[in-house]
């Protein structure tokens, strides 16, 4: 169970999800972590922020301490989700089955996740990350589209903008509904013609939106080009940098941040910190100019 508790409050052997607001600490800043030293334990209490989020389940709770908590709840945050993927997997369905969509039936969608990230952006992304097999399409593509409102809204930009890009992640990856499932969720390595297949579903996914009355080019370019790279070694086609717009940019890091910070079946997540540390690392994939503003982003609304 999550709760947030005062920050004088926090003592050796609780486990810290999150830490509100900006914190510079080279050990405390990884986030998500056991606190095993009284030391840590004290740097905390007397840091002067607000509050800590803890987690219950992983780590000592406050009972016994005088004073009280905010429990934080998690049911709002799982009916959102719960409601969000019954819309997305008749939105799909309509698709897979070639009959037409608009925004206008994904906006409800758009409405709730732009409301959570609102209200407790850490408390929604975590739940998204718990991806079974048969939901990870549904729940990446919610996650992707909260992340993308989140960066957006940072970034100062329009809210029209901003609910267009969180429709964008939502459809982004609709070109994977004529992927199999057996490939999708492959634990293995993907051989060069099940790869081949994967790489395909930009431009799939970009047919099918294409066929859509009324569809945002923000929509379609994002689709089409959330898998390009800043060193033109991306797919489906390679672009330069010049030619790789700001919004696919932008999608490119919400959508590998999402992949890698993930529970699934078969993959243990990566953190906040070692999830950036590797993107930042990774040469010529992403606007670093971006990259870095994404992580000034995450660390302001203190998501893990």
């Amino acid at each position: 169970m999550l709760k947030r508790i005062e920050a004088r409050r926090v003592r050796n052997g609780m486990f810290v999800e999150a830490i509100e607001g900006a914190w510079q600490d080279p050990f405390l800043s990884k986030r998500r972590f056991l606190l095993r030293r009284e030391a840590d334990a004290l740097k905390l209490r007397k840091s002067g922020i607000e509050g800590v989020i803890i987690n219950t389940s992983r780590g000592l709770d406050i009972d016994g301490l005088p004073g009280g908590n905010i429990e934080i709840d998690t049911q709002a945050a799982r009916e959102t989700i719960q409601k969000s993927v019954q819309v997305l997997e008749s939105v799909f369905g309509r698709l897979q089955h070639g009959d037409g969509i608009s925004v206008d039936q994904v906006a409800p969608v758009i409405s709730s996740v732009s409301k959570s990230m609102d209200d407790n952006p850490t408390v929604f992304l975590s739940v998204t990350r718990l991806k079974s097999k048969d939901e990870v399409t549904f729940l990446h593509s919610l996650s992707v589209s909260a992340l993308m409102i989140l960066f957006g809204r940072h970034l100062g930009l329009d809210e029209t903008t901003v609910q267009m890009l969180g429709t964008a992640g939502l459809l982004h990856d609709v070109g994977k509904l004529e992927i199999p499932l057996e490939i999708l969720n492959k634990e293995g390595r993907l051989d060069e013609d099940e790869m081949k297949m994967i790489r395909d579903h930009p431009e799939k996914g970009h047919a099918i939106l294409s066929r859509q009355e009324g569809m945002s080019e923000i929509v379609l370019d994002v689709c089409l080009n959330h898998h390009e790279r800043i060193d033109g070694k991306g797919y489906p086609r390679r672009l330069s940098e010049t030619q790789v717009s700001f919004h696919a940019r932008l999608a490119a890091i919400c959508d590998v941040y999402d992949a890698v910070t993930s529970v699934r079946p078969y993959k243990a997540p990566w953190s906040a910190s070692q999830a950036l540390k590797w993107m930042l690392g990774s040469e010529g994939q992403f606007d670093r100019r971006l990259l870095k503003k994404f992580a000034l982003c995450l660390s302001v609304a203190a998501v893990t």
